[in-house]
C-alpha cells in the first residue's frame, strides 16, 4: 500500500502526541522514526476525534505497519461510518464495496491476523450481500486448508446468507485432496447440524457409511473417527451395528501392511461401543482390556487410557 504523502504533510496543524512509557522504561522498543511519526499522530487524531479522508487514509498507514492494530482498525470502521453517515443507503454501499477491496489485500498479506478478517465481516454486514465471499475464502483455503480464521469466516458466511447448497460437495473436493484435513471434517459437522436432522437414523447412518468409506482408506486417520463418533454418539452405538463390525474388523492384528500393530482409533471407538449406558458387565471388562492395550499402543495418551479404563470399570458409571 504505497503512500504518496507523508504523515508531516498531511497533518502540519496536529501536534503529534507521544507514547508514555513512564519515566523509566525497562526495555524500551526501538521502533522505526517512519513509526514513531505515524503513532504519534494516530495519538492525536484518536484524542481528537477527527474523521475525515486523510485520517482514513492514515488508519491505512497505521494498518500497513502493524496490521494487529485492533485500534486502528476499529477506528477505521468508525470513520467510515461517519464520513458516509449522510450517503444515500446505495452510496454507503458502494464505500464498504471499496473497503472490502482494500480489506481483500489486507488479507492476502495477513491471511492469519484476527483483525483483517473481523473487519471483513463488518464490510459484509454493511454491503449486505455475500457475492464472491465463498470463492475468496476458497482461495485463501487454497493456500493453507486449516486457517482458523478463513473457516471462521466462511461458516458466519454460509449461516448469515443461508449459502449452504454445494458446501458439502466442496467439502467433498477438499477431502479429495486430503483426507486428513480435520477442518474439512469439522465443517461437514458444520453444515449438517444447520441444514439437516442429525437425530434421524437415516441422517446418521449415511453419514456414518460416509467415514467408513475414507475410514477403508486410512484407518490411522483419526479425523473421521472423530467424526463418526460425534454422529453417532448422540444418537445411540446401540443402533449402528455396523459401526461395532467395522471398529472390531479393523482394529484386529494384523493390521497395515501385513504387519502384527492394531489400529489405536478402531480400538478406541470400541471402547466407547462396549462401555456404552446399558452395556452388561462382560462388554465393560472387555473395554477395560482394551484400554489396557491401547496404553501400549498409543503411548502418548497413557494417562488417559488408564483414567479411562477406571471410568469403564466404575460401577456408578
Amino acid at each position: 500500500m504505497p503512500f504518496e504523502w507523508t504523515v508531516a504533510e498531511a497533518f502540519p496543524d496536529l501536534e503529534p502526541l507521544p507514547q508514555d512509557d513512564g519515566p523509566d522504561p525497562v526495555v524500551q522498543i526501538a521502533y522505526s522514526a517512519e513509526f514513531v511519526a505515524t503513532m504519534d499522530i494516530f495519538r492525536r487524531v484518536l484524542a481528537i476525534g477527527e474523521f475525515s479522508e486523510r485520517t482514513l487514509r492514515l488508519s491505512a498507514e497505521v494498518i500497513e505497519l502493524n496490521a494487529a492494530n485492533y485500534t486502528a482498525w476499529q477506528y477505521r470502521r468508525k470513520c467510515l461510518d461517519e464520513l458516509h453517515a449522510a450517503a444515500e443507503p446505495e452510496a454507503r454501499r458502494e464505500a464498504w464495496k471499496r473497503e472490502l477491496e482494500f480489506c481483500t489485500e489486507a488479507v492476502r498479506q495477513n491471511m492469519k491476523n484476527y483483525q483483517v478478517w473481523f473487519h471483513r465481516r463488518s464490510c459484509v454486514e454493511r454491503v449486505g450481500d455475500a457475492t464472491g465471499e465463498l470463492a475468496f475464502v476458497a482461495e485463501v483455503l487454497a493456500e493453507d486448508a486449516k486457517n482458523y480464521h478463513a473457516w471462521g469466516h466462511r461458516q458466519w458466511v454460509l449461516k448469515q446468507f443461508s449459502l449452504w447448497e454445494g458446501e458439502l460437495e466442496y467439502i467433498d473436493t477438499l477431502l479429495a485432496q486430503d483426507v486428513r484435513n480435520n477442518s474439512a471434517w469439522n465443517q461437514r459437522y458444520y453444515v449438517l447440524k444447520h441444514t439437516a436432522d442429525l437425530t434421524s437414523h437415516d441422517v446418521v447412518g449415511s453419514e456414518l457409511a460416509y467415514a467408513l468409506r475414507h475410514i477403508e482408506s486410512e484407518p490411522d486417520n483419526p479425523s473421521p473417527w472423530a467424526y463418526l463418533k460425534g454422529v453417532v454418539e448422540p444418537v445411540g452405538y446401540e443402533h449402528f451395528p455396523q459401526l461395532r463390525r467395522a471398529a472390531e474388523r479393523l482394529g484386529s492384528p494384523p493390521y497395515g501392511d501385513g504387519g502384527t500393530a492394531q489400529c489405536a482409533q478402531a480400538l478406541g471407538i470400541l471402547v466407547e461401543i462396549l462401555s456404552r449406558k446399558g452395556a452388561d458387565d462382560a462388554e465393560k471388562q472387555q473395554a477395560a482390556e482394551l484400554c489396557d492395550t491401547l496404553a501400549t499402543l498409543d503411548a502418548i495418551r497413557v494417562a488417559y487410557w488408564n483414567w479411562r479404563k477406571t471410568q469403564v470399570l466404575d460401577p456408578l458409571y
